[in-house]
């Protein structure tokens, strides 16, 4: 039978088998008459019952005393064995694991950790940390800064990649994780429903947790939309209201800037799929290069073996990929990558965020529903997006979906007259 791999992360565990996700669940735990529940159970009463649920067991799991979840429950540890047995039965009741943590548990907790998984007939095969497992399976050579979110705290992983691929400085930032970030969100459409409704949903229980529940949703929507109108249905009545983008952007930007700030000045970021999901990310992180969401269990798909008789310790060193597919992207420009697009005398730096090209001529930095495509600079390169039914047409020929732009590329719209060309723009010690 293929090993498990587990990637523990407190906003929610994920088991894979052979690289494909078998079963997740989000880190919650509740407790009504006496009956715990955990996962998206429990994550379903997180706001009609806050005071019976937890979210933090994860993060800060000991053997302190929890009295509020009664005798089965004795503190943080025996729930955390109870969502990873939860999750073992939801992924086919794997005998063996391998784990993927992160690197903000401490000794004591990897302790528990394999205490709570041997109770849970899981054999341990191996502790990996998960930014070293999530490198080894992309990352080109070099010194990176790996940034993943939590609930409640982000996580920065200074790892060097040559051969192997090698942990450095951890640091956590308190207060910075994706719960944080949700309640900004929640503020904002919040806000939109007691202007535009007079209506205020968090004033019920009800309509908070249905708030909560769809707010990945229209996260998702937004992410592709400059506005989408949402709804919420109350006592017999339905209240709308409309959520712009740029609102959202705009709280979260605050919390996502702090984060990177507290990168190290002499590596390059990579950011987690779990970062790259948040609204804003484009915005403050540019042309970050973003992992894949299986990025762990590609890195640990020969799983590394246990030290024998010396029992099982934390791994913070895997062979690296001799196929990465992450560069930086100013290695990526080193390699002739263009860094503008040229419309008449104007010329409009790529990044990491869509840079949206308008058929009358000129660009936007904001979403258009009418622009034929986009550009951005990613991991590989520039990129063209052409959106359905663009006609566009790169050196004279017709292209749609995502396509590649080198150095002299000229773009132009059938039937429009505007004309765009791909430059390098060189900095003063490469003129």
């Amino acid at each position: 039978m293929a090993t498990c791999v587990i990637d523990v992360n407190d906003f929610e565990l994920r088991a894979a088998v052979n690289g494909e996700v078998a079963a997740a669940s989000p880190g919650y735990a509740s407790v009504s008459n006496g009956q715990v529940e955990v996962g998206d159970r429990a994550q379903a009463q997180a706001q009609l019952h806050p005071r019976e649920t937890e979210n933090r067991f994860w993060r800060d799991l000991n053997t302190a005393p929890v009295h509020h979840f009664g005798k089965r429950v004795r503190h943080h540890a025996d729930l955390a064995y109870l969502h990873l047995e939860h999750l073992r039965t939801r992924a086919g009741s794997p005998s063996e694991a391998v784990f993927a943590v992160p690197g903000s548990m401490t000794h004591e907790q990897l302790a528990l950790l394999l205490g709570i998984a041997q109770a849970c007939r899981l054999k341990p095969v191996a502790l990996v940390d998960s930014a070293v497992a999530a490198g080894a399976a992309a990352l080109g050579g070099g010194h990176w800064a790996h940034i993943d979110l939590q609930q409640h705290q982000a996580v920065i992983t200074s790892l060097t990649v040559d051969d192997r691929v090698t942990r450095g400085v951890v640091e956590v930032l308190p207060g910075l994780g994706i719960n944080a970030i949700r309640q900004a969100c929640v503020r904002v459409i919040t806000e939109a429903f007691v202007t535009h409704c007079r209506f205020d949903p968090l004033h019920d229980a009800t309509t908070e947790q249905l708030l909560h529940a769809q707010l990945p949703a229209w996260l998702e929507l937004l992410a592709r939309s400059a506005e989408i109108r949402v709804q919420l249905d109350y006592r017999g009545a339905r209240f709308d209201t409309r959520v712009e983008r740029a609102a959202i952007v705009r709280v979260v930007a605050p919390l996502l800037t702090r984060v990177r700030a507290a990168l190290p000045g002499s590596s390059t970021a990579v950011a987690s799929h779990r970062l790259a999901a948040q609204p804003g990310f484009a915005e403050v992180f540019g042309a970050t290069p973003v992992l894949a969401a299986g990025a762990a269990f590609a890195g640990l798909s020969v799983p590394p073996v246990a030290p024998g008789d010396q029992g099982i310790r934390l791994v913070t060193a895997l062979r690296a990929s001799i196929a990465p597919t992450i560069v930086s992207a100013e290695a990526a420009v080193a390699g002739g990558a263009p860094t503008h697009l040229l419309d008449q005398h104007r010329a409009f730096a790529l990044n990491g965020a869509p840079l949206y090209l308008l058929s009358r001529g000129g660009c936007s930095r904001q979403p258009e529903p009418a622009a034929p495509c986009s550009a951005s600079l990613t991991v590989t390169g520039a990129e063209l997006l052409v959106q359905d039914g663009g006609r566009v047409l790169v050196n004279g020929r017709g292209v749609s979906g995502r396509v590649a732009l080198a150095a002299g590329d000229q773009i132009t719209f059938s039937g429009a007259g505007a004309l765009f060309t791909a430059i390098v723009v060189l900095a003063d010690d490469d003129a």
